[in-house]
């Protein structure tokens, strides 16, 4: 078997992409940038096809090596408010058709396709077994939602209609060590840690730990079912249950917590203070408003079926925390 990472350089991707090859595995990785896939693998990359995903043309040269194949499409843009909604769907969206198509014209043995919980209909909360989950893009509540939403449709389209083996994994927020491509969450601890975050806010999500999700990876490609969704999620948590680990590891004093409703009203001070500076806003109200949804996701389905076990958050963030140490990322 060929396993195909698309994004192996991205936070999920390059997870994944490691644990497969020290399984010794054969694996394609699909990336844009040779400086990055240098940064993440040193001198232990696997074989590189270099594109863009919204190319189709650059997605077929992943097959052209000896097959069967099973891909993991990770590649998506994410976001929480600040990209427009046209790179949004050319990258998540018309990719993953690009991905599907490549899958079903070469007869891939399995996709597994990467979404996420924000994808979920507005006002939809899924049962234990995900059995109500229908993509629902006219129901999105952000543009990032509506475009994993539109991803998620195609990929259920062809399972239904050309029998693609294809499941559809959804993940809630990714933390723990391995994150080379700074996400949000990452890029809040950067500043927390040096003293550039001025407040917290009453609020929180739903976070675990990147490596649970690979340490069953196998036990994923041998039993999933095609089009059933599967949800990786730990329990919800607070900002300041991460900033009080890492406030213990380095000394980083606590600071001042604010109420969600004072989020809202920084807001046009953030997005003039990132226009300013250059740098994206750390927050903004697609942000908050994914931060008000229930968030307590039933993950017995895939605790059963693959043997998922979530570590403890603390665990997770010290060890997040470490590898930003180590890789130069941030100074404590």
């Amino acid at each position: 078997m060929t396993y195909i990472v698309t994004g192996c350089t991205g936070y999920v991707g390059n997870v994944l992409t490691k644990k497969l090859m020290a399984e010794g595995c054969r694996v394609v990785g699909f990336a844009r940038s040779p400086e990055k896939v240098k940064r993440v693998f040193g001198d232990n990359a696997p074989e590189i096809v270099y594109g863009d995903i919204s190319n189709a043309a650059d997605v077929e040269k992943l097959f052209e090596g000896e097959g069967p194949f099973a891909v993991i499409h990770t590649a998506a843009k994410v976001s929480i408010g600040e990209d427009s909604e046209k790179e949004l769907h050319a990258v998540t969206v018309e990719g993953t058709r690009n991905v599907v198509e490549s899958c079903c014209r070469h007869s891939a043995k399995k996709l597994l396709h990467i979404s996420s919980t924000e994808a979920f209909p507005k006002g939809y909360f899924p049962d234990e077994e995900l059995s109500t989950y229908v993509p629902d893009p006219a129901r999105a509540r952000t543009d990032y939602s509506r475009a994993k939403s539109m991803a998620d449709e195609i990929v259920l389209d062809a399972v239904r209609d050309r029998g693609l083996d294809a499941s559809i994994i959804m993940l809630a927020g990714v933390l723990g060590p391995g994150d080379y491509s700074n996400s949000h969450m990452t890029q809040m601890f950067i500043e927390f840690i040096e003293g550039k975050l001025p407040a917290s806010v009453d609020a929180g999500y739903n976070d675990f730990d990147v490596r649970d999700f690979a340490d069953v990876l196998p036990a994923i490609f041998e039993k999933s079912v095609a089009g059933e969704s599967y949800i990786f999620a730990n329990k919800p948590d607070k900002i300041n249950d991460c900033l009080k680990v890492i406030s213990g590891m380095t000394g980083r004093k606590m600071i001042p917590t604010l109420p969600l409703w004072m989020a809202y009203v920084g807001l046009p001070f953030l997005f003039i203070g990132s226009k300013i500076s250059g740098k994206r806003p750390l927050y903004t109200s697609a942000a908050l408003s994914s931060l008000k949804e229930k968030c307590d996701f039933p993950i017995g389905k895939t605790m059963r079926e693959f043997g998922y076990s979530p570590r403890p958050l603390e665990e997770t963030v010290r060890d997040h925390i470490q590898f930003l140490i180590d890789n130069g990322m941030v100074k404590a």
